[in-house]
Order: C-alpha cells, then sequence, then structure tokens
C-alpha cells in the first residue's frame, strides 16, 4: 500500500533526516479537497488556478442560496477534475443554510456551507466520501 505525505507538512522532520509523516490515500485525497474549498483563486502563489472560484461571491449579500451552491457545485466539480485525478464518479451536494452562530455572548446569523462528496478512487474502486461544513462571510469554523 503506498503512502502519501500528510498534511501539513513538517519540514523539520526532513531537515532533521527523520522519517516525514505520511497517511493513505484516502485521508491525502481529503486533505487536498479540504485545501482545495478554502482556497481562493490566485492565493496559491505557484498555481493560480488552484483554488476555489466561489470565494469570490463570499461577501455578495444579493446571490440567492440556490445561486451560491450552483456556483460551488460548478467551480468545484471543474476544480476536482482538474487537481484530484486520484478519484472519478464525482457527486458533489452543496447545501447553503442561514443559521446562528455563537459570537462572544450573544450570536449572529451566518450563511453556513455544508459540501458532501461521494466518488470512487481511481486506483482501487473503494469508496470514497468527504463532509466538511464551514460559514462564510468570513470563512469560519465550527
Amino acid at each position: 500500500m503506498q503512502n502519501y505525505l500528510r498534511l501539513p507538512l513538517r519540514f523539520e522532520q526532513f531537515f532533521q533526516k527523520t522519517r516525514i509523516n505520511t497517511c493513505p490515500i484516502n485521508h491525502s485525497i481529503a486533505s487536498n479537497l479540504h485545501l482545495l474549498i478554502t482556497t481562493a483563486l490566485g492565493e496559491n502563489k505557484l498555481d493560480w488556478d488552484y483554488g476555489s472560484q466561489f470565494w469570490d461571491l463570499d461577501f455578495d449579500i444579493h446571490l440567492s442560496g440556490d445561486s451560491r451552491r450552483e456556483s460551488i457545485i460548478s467551480s468545484l466539480k471543474k476544480q476536482i477534475a482538474n487537481y484530484e485525478k486520484r478519484i472519478h464518479n464525482v457527486t458533489l451536494e452543496v447545501n447553503v443554510k442561514q443559521t446562528e452562530k455563537a459570537v462572544g455572548a450573544g450570536t449572529q446569523i451566518k450563511r453556513r456551507i455544508e459540501i458532501i462528496i461521494t466518488a470512487a478512487i481511481s486506483r482501487s474502486n473503494e469508496p470514497f466520501k468527504f463532509q466538511t461544513g464551514f460559514y462564510i462571510g468570513p470563512l469560519a469554523f465550527d
């Protein structure tokens, strides 16, 4: 079984000539998907096209939930096809919700994006599922 480098990379292990942390393919794919989703286009200085285009619409208060959902699905399908070739038969489920988030002593209404990606790992045809959720405007995790 082939192992992949675990993110985030710990360069002190490299410089100390010790074994660098690795992970199985499903963890590596999940890490790359998380990074792909949470990176805005142009943020990766080595590849300006890496990331998700929907961050350009993060603060657009006039965009409906359905339009935002379609934008996210369109962006992610394209980016997964380009940057995560270890999976195929990719399906995306995206939900955009208005939820209350605790802020200090009170609560605040925020838009929450929930993303579920199901696919098959190309090498073994093993089922793969990745699920994440976060608040936008600005980005925040639970």
